[in-house]
């Protein structure tokens, strides 16, 4: 609890510098601007990036309440936004994409779900969550090249990195999936490797370690082995969940005045090469890193104050205010769960 409460600590600070630079880095925008700009805003369009960032969170809920229906174990959809949540509101606060996933298994135990089901459950959605981003950012790549090259060089190697990042981890996660004893061996080697050359300490934890993973992952593939409709299902809801994450900035920008069509594939575009170039360095939500790279992105389209506000807007919506209505949530479930035991 105490290292979870300085991980929050830690994020606000980095969160409020992050901000702090975005305006600096402005030319006159204000926060009166700022509020002007939503006060004047297409209702329709406001409410549409409202609806996409409530996405993000029910998606996920909708693709775990699917996993645990399939293993027998069917949940309310309120209490798979409380999964979801959980999930949401950890991972911005830490340095890691899966650091929500000790949450959503407390509210699932709470929930009375056996340990191996919540297993399975969490890893497949992290497979099917990490090969949706980088499927969407592949079909950037193809129908939008030009928006990468856009990027200036730094920007352009936090997204290579991120994507080389991506594809790794969907390699390892097929071999966890299909070859878990190859790779056993492989770790087991490389962990050895590190102990010989004195990089490693302690090289016996490691291998329980990587033992406990293999066998987790074996077990998660022995569950869902042949069931492609479930793996389906579960990798477009994943999908969904991170195509309308992305769509906040569309619907900001059409909220802001910009023209049907227009920059919105463009935009589509940089906010996923975002995504993908803040995944490679371990700072909680990539945050500093994803406002970078939009801003970046961003100024090659639009000039003055114009890119700076949009980036606010758009990502603050996306990232800082959903991680708040994810940490409420996470409040009220928690509230919950121990009015259940009293």
């Amino acid at each position: 609890m105490k290292k979870r409460a300085l991980w929050t600590i830690a994020a606000i600070i980095i969160a409020a510098l992050s901000i702090w630079a975005v305006f600096a880095n402005a030319h006159s925008l204000t926060f009166a601007e700022i509020a002007d700009a939503i006060r004047h805003g297409h209702t329709v369009f406001l409410c549409a990036a409202v609806l996409c960032m409530l996405g993000f969170i029910v998606f996920e809920a909708l693709s775990l309440l699917w996993i645990l229906r399939y293993a027998g174990y069917p949940r309310s959809l309120a209490q798979g936004i409380v999964y979801s949540a959980g999930d949401v509101y950890f991972s911005a606060i830490t340095p890691s994409a899966s650091g929500g996933q000790p949450a959503s298994m407390f509210f699932m135990r709470e929930n009375g779900i056996p340990g191996a089901v919540i297993t399975v459950t969490l890893i497949l959605n992290l497979v099917m969550y990490t090969l949706a981003i980088l499927v969407i950012g592949v079909l950037c790549l193809i129908f939008k090249a030009d928006v990468f090259f856009h990027f200036n060089a730094v920007s352009k190697t936090l997204i290579v990195i991120g994507f080389a990042a991506l594809t790794g981890l969907a390699c390892i996660f097929y071999g966890l999936l299909r070859r878990g004893g190859v790779l056993r061996a492989i770790g087991n080697r490389l962990i050895t490797l590190l102990a010989t050359i004195r990089l490693m300490r302690h090289p016996d934890k490691w291998r329980e370690k990587l033992d406990r993973l293999v066998e987790e992952y074996r077990m998660c593939a022995a569950t869902v082995s042949g069931k492609k409709r479930v793996l389906s299902v579960v990798f477009l809801f994943d999908f969904l969940q991170r195509a309308a994450q992305i769509s906040v900035t569309l619907m900001m920008y059409y909220a802001l005045g910009g023209e049907a069509g227009g920059h919105g594939a463009d935009l589509f575009a940089i906010q996923t090469f975002s995504q993908i170039g803040s995944n490679c360095v371990p700072v909680p939500g990539g945050m500093g890193v994803a406002d970078y790279l939009m801003l970046d992105g961003f100024s090659s389209i639009f000039a003055g104050d114009y890119a700076f506000q949009l980036e606010l807007l758009s990502r603050g919506l996306s990232f800082y205010i959903c991680t708040l209505l994810s940490g409420l949530i996470v409040v009220l479930g928690y509230v919950g769960s121990k009015r259940k035991h009293v």
